[in-house]
């Protein structure tokens, strides 16, 4: 079971998962989150940063999709800013909005990235269905409740992540 709550890789933010990365893993879309791991969830759109790392991802041939739990509302208008696909409440971790972002990517989970900063809802879900998980550290993290979460809840498995990545290398 721990290992269904475990990342495969660690990133400190979601301009390091770079395009060869994701190549080299055979992974040809992502299903990205939007509050903490693109933008702070009081962002309402994207930034130039932003968008030059998502072009890069389409330049090497990686589809890339926004998969949220947020209102529709509210992952539009931020897709929008930035040229992207979306989905809105996703309800992750269950499966369905994770299998709807794969069918309109045209791919198998084998060759779909979840990138997220959430353990319980991004990498229970990807790595559930079989997809690459790459947990990034969340953008809120000094907000309050969300540290907390962060460092007692979640901090177990990303620090297994982290010690196996380095074991990689």
């Amino acid at each position: 079971m721990k290992h269904l709550f475990t990342p495969r890789y660690v990133f400190d933010t979601v301009t390091d998962i770079t395009p060869e990365f994701l190549k080299k893993h055979g992974i040809r879309g992502c299903l990205i989150d939007l509050d903490g791991t693109l933008v702070s969830r009081h962002q309402p759109t994207g930034n130039d940063c932003l968008i030059a790392w998502l072009d890069s991802l389409r330049d090497a041939g990686i589809r890339p999709m926004l998969l949220s739990n947020n209102n529709g509302n509210r992952v539009r208008i931020f897709a929008e800013s930035i040229g992207i696909e979306w989905q809105g409440r996703a309800l992750k971790p269950l499966p369905r909005g994770f299998r709807e972002g794969a069918k309109r990517l045209g791919l198998p989970f084998s060759q779909i990235a979840v990138i997220g900063d959430q353990i319980y809802t991004d990498t229970l879900g990807g790595n559930h269905l079989g997809a690459l998980t790459c947990y990034v550290e969340t953008i809120d993290r000094n907000e309050l409740w969300i540290g907390t979460r962060y460092r007692f809840l979640e901090s177990p498995f990303i620090r297994h992540a982290r010690r196996r990545n380095q074991n990689e290398h």
